[in-house]
């Protein structure tokens, strides 16, 4: 990770930098847990009611949830020129594919925010869909911003509950988490393109009346 120098002088890192911009803290990090691509990350945010966090996130190589885990927050995201807002409650979730640039604005709270930040790396969706036989190149991951999603909460939250506790076979059962959030994600955040023939292949009217003979001198046999 490539480190920025503030106006003081000091080396600072792109996530610090974020941190402070966004008025955030880190609370756990999966990134010194040695987890096979997946990054888990609970964040509080300061409160502060009368300025709004702001902020325009350039396009990151992973691919990245963010969850809110209590309190309502008002969030906006600009799409297509166009600003939508949204209250997100518990259960609701943000999806950015990779590659792509996001632009939020979090209006102002008198109380603290907690958040939940998932970066899925691209080498685990490829796994999975190299497994399924599915053509990557036909397979489209979409973006999402504020959708009712239990399934996924609840993946999420039993990730957290590793994260802040662990336990036995850990690396393995994060694995198999992170297995069945990538499926989750194929089936509900993503359009698949179906290769399309334009070859007649029905049979031509000589073809066709040669079978039906054949199936009517062959009706004796099996």
């Amino acid at each position: 990770m490539q480190e920025t120098q503030s106006l003081t002088g000091k080396l600072v890192s792109p996530t610090i930098e974020l941190d402070q911009q966004m008025r955030r803290t880190l609370v756990s990090s999966s990134r010194q847990m040695d987890w096979n691509g997946i990054l888990v990350e609970q964040y509080q945010y300061s409160p502060n009611p009368l300025n709004p966090n702001e902020l325009d996130r350039p396009a990151t190589s992973d691919h990245w949830f963010n969850l809110p885990l209590v309190n309502p927050v008002t969030l906006s995201q600009k799409r297509d020129a166009r600003l939508h807002e949204s209250i997100l409650q518990k259960g609701d979730s943000t999806f950015i594919p990779a590659g792509e640039p996001s632009y939020w604005l979090c209006k102002g709270s008198d109380t603290y925010r907690p958040m939940l930040n998932i970066h899925l790396k691209p080498e685990s969706i490829r796994q999975v869909v190299e497994a399924a036989e599915i053509y990557l190149d036909r397979l489209d991951l979409v973006r999402c911003f504020g959708q009712q999603d239990l399934q996924l909460h609840q993946v999420a939250m039993l990730l957290l509950a590793e994260l802040q506790s662990g336990g036995m076979m850990g690396r393995l059962y994060v694995e198999s988490l992170t297995q069945v959030l990538v499926i989750h994600l194929l089936r509900h955040y993503s359009t698949f393109t179906r290769t399309i023939t334009s070859q007649n292949r029905s049979l031509t009217r000589v073809q066709l009346q040669e079978a039906i003979e054949y199936i009517h001198t062959n009706l004796d046999r099996d």
